[in-house]
């Protein structure tokens, strides 16, 4: 195909954002999120529900990933796959089928 090289553009509107839902998150960290690394490694938070591990944040990557993961299917042919094998000690196992 032929492009005319203007860059993708997206827009993600954050309409549900509330500060005061983050109160609680003074004293716990959130499951599955990054702020208990993000402190551990740097010694910041971000209570209020912002900062650099935030989803309003790693939303552009995210977006990118997914139109790049596209591209790479239909152009050639690749499948990109993905998934959690193991957390704590809870682990998934792997079948070998060959």
């Amino acid at each position: 195909g032929v492009t005319t090289g203007s860059p993708i553009s997206m827009l993600v509107r954050n309409k549900d954002q509330r500060s005061k839902d983050y109160e609680d998150m003074v004293t716990k960290y959130r499951p599955s999120h990054a702020d208990a690394t993000y402190d551990a490694k740097y010694g910041v938070r971000a209570v209020a529900g912002g900062g650099r591990s935030s989803a309003r944040e790693t939303i552009g990557r995210v977006a990118a990933g997914a139109i790049a993961k596209k591209l790479l299917s239909y152009y050639s042919g690749v499948e990109i796959i993905g998934f959690v094998q193991r957390v704590q000690d809870i682990e998934y196992e792997i079948e070998d089928h060959d």
